[in-house]
């Protein structure tokens, strides 16, 4: 091997040694420049401190809720489709022909009780009454004249001189009987024939609303004929169904439920702010074969504003109608948003400035909120922001803290 061979292997070492060298003095002056800038030595806690408020300055950042623990008042929520009491089909119980037609037998219009909606042409009723006059008539005349011949026949028989008592057939009073009879079915002959002219004249069966109508001026018209349709005015009626869930929140006493309170809204407008209020009245005893839910029914009074002196929005039959009913009072539980929810019933909060993961027992919830009887929350910080990263115990720097109150809760929906 030459010299310069053995030359060239040598520079690479030469030039790891030089290079260690240089590093090793440079890490040395680094050191020294650290130690004096360094300044006096800080305790154990002091630095555990220092460590958490960098942590903290990197830290994720949320938004707050104080929680607050209250009573609140559940308002059960259901829907259905307002009903009148009752529809009555308007039937004539007598034939003839329609000779008058009231103004207000028109579809829409409100009728009194016994307002007369439709008169039948009352000649043949007239004439029946007649007849039925004569006929009694004759009848009390026989009657009269059988009197006068049972009396006379009793005269008869005394002054004969017989000792014993005459019998009916003397007396004639089987003779008197039957005039008797046949003036008793003469006067009810007059009164049928009364009470059919009266009939001519078809009447409302109560304060109502006209459905519809089905006949015209000079149609005849039988005892089958459908003249129209009629429904009671006086209230309205909702049929609404709660589901087993519903039912475990609200005391129902099959007796004695009157004093449940039920505000009824448009369902078909929902920007439309007028409410009716109405209230229990009935309940089914049973449940839906299908759907296993109770329908009760509740009523409003008035629901066209008839009698009331600042007549409100009508509520009119077969309105579709959102119903919120008042229920059990939760005591004591926290209102906490569904925003705010994890998983099926986790929450956040930050105590410390440190997260911790809690499973609540939700009691109830509503279309926004849960409701939970969780111990341990009232005062409870609540973080509202979603949190991507969020392990157990990990830093968090709280931007703003909010306070919420459920007084004003909208009802399940």
């Amino acid at each position: 091997m030459t010299k310069m061979q053995r030359f060239l292997r040598i520079i690479p070492a030469i030039l790891i040694l030089a290079v260690g060298a240089w590093g090793w003095n440079h890490f040395a002056s680094q050191k020294e420049d650290a130690e004096k800038n360094a300044g006096p030595k800080l305790t154990k806690e002091q630095r555990k401190a220092k460590a958490a408020a960098r942590a903290l300055a990197n830290a994720q950042q949320t938004h707050v809720l104080e929680l607050s623990a209250q009573d609140f008042q559940v308002e059960l929520t259901s829907h259905g489709i307002v009903q009148p009491p009752a529809i009555t089909a308007l039937n004539p119980q007598v034939s003839g022909i329609i000779q008058k037609i009231s103004p207000h037998f028109e579809n829409g219009a409100f009728v009194k009780k016994d307002e007369v909606l439709v008169e039948l042409d009352p000649s043949d009723f007239n004439s029946q009454i007649s007849s039925a006059k004569a006929a009694l008539a004759r009848a009390e005349a026989n009657l009269a004249q059988e009197q006068a011949r049972a009396a006379q026949a009793l005269r008869n028989w005394q002054d004969i001189g017989f000792d014993e008592e005459p019998n009916d057939l003397v007396l004639r009073k089987p003779q008197l009987k039957e005039a008797e009879a046949n003036v008793a079915a003469q006067e009810a002959a007059l009164e049928k024939a009364q009470r059919n002219l009266e009939r001519t004249k078809i009447r409302s069966p109560y304060d109502g609303r006209i459905r519809s109508r089905n006949i015209g001026l000079g149609q005849s018209v039988g005892t089958g004929t459908k003249l129209g349709e009629v429904y009671a005015t006086s209230y309205a009626e909702v049929r609404l169904p709660l589901s087993t869930r519903q039912l475990g929140k609200i005391d129902i006493d099959e007796i004695d439920f009157d004093h449940i309170p039920v505000v009824l809204t448009d369902a078909l407008h929902a920007h439309h702010d007028t409410q009716w209020e109405a209230r229990i009245v009935r309940i089914e005893g049973e449940l839906d074969p299908t759907s296993r839910e109770l329908f009760v029914v509740a009523r409003v009074n008035d629901p066209f504003g008839i009698d009331t002196e600042h007549r409100p929005h009508p509520l009119r039959m077969n309105q579709p109608v959102a119903a919120s009913i008042q229920a059990n009072t939760l005591k004591q539980v926290v209102s906490i948003p569904r925003s705010a929810i994890y998983g099926k019933d986790e929450i956040i909060v930050v105590r410390d400035n440190k997260i911790h993961r809690e499973q609540i027992n939700i009691v109830w919830s509503t279309l926004d909120r849960v409701f939970t009887d969780t111990p341990d929350l009232d005062k409870a910080l609540l973080a509202t922001s979603k949190l991507a990263y969020a392990p157990e115990g990990s830093p968090v720097r709280i931007i703003e803290k909010e306070t919420h109150s459920i007084t004003s809760v909208a009802p399940e929906k």
